[in-house]
């Protein structure tokens, strides 16, 4: 199971803190995000998948509390 980094962020976009969990897929992890973001009251959380032993974190999505949408690194690469 891949272990995910979530960074809940305030309304001016700064991450003070991550939190690590793992989740079965990115769907998964992008629905756990919805409700780290409900838990901490944030205006949203950023999605990372842990890099595994080489290679760099990828960028899964984050979700915005405001749209309620998750938005993963596909659909922000077609906005």
């Amino acid at each position: 199971m891949p272990t995910y980094l979530f960074y809940p962020r305030r309304a001016d976009g700064v991450s003070l803190t991550f939190i690590a969990k793992g989740a079965d897929n990115d769907l998964d992890a992008l629905e756990l995000a919805s409700d780290i973001a409900a838990a901490h009251d944030c205006a949203g959380v950023f999605v990372w998948e842990a890099a595994a032993d080489s290679g760099g974190d990828r960028f899964v999505g984050e979700v915005d509390r405001q749209s309620r949408a998750p938005r993963s690194a596909s659909t922000a690469a077609e906005a």
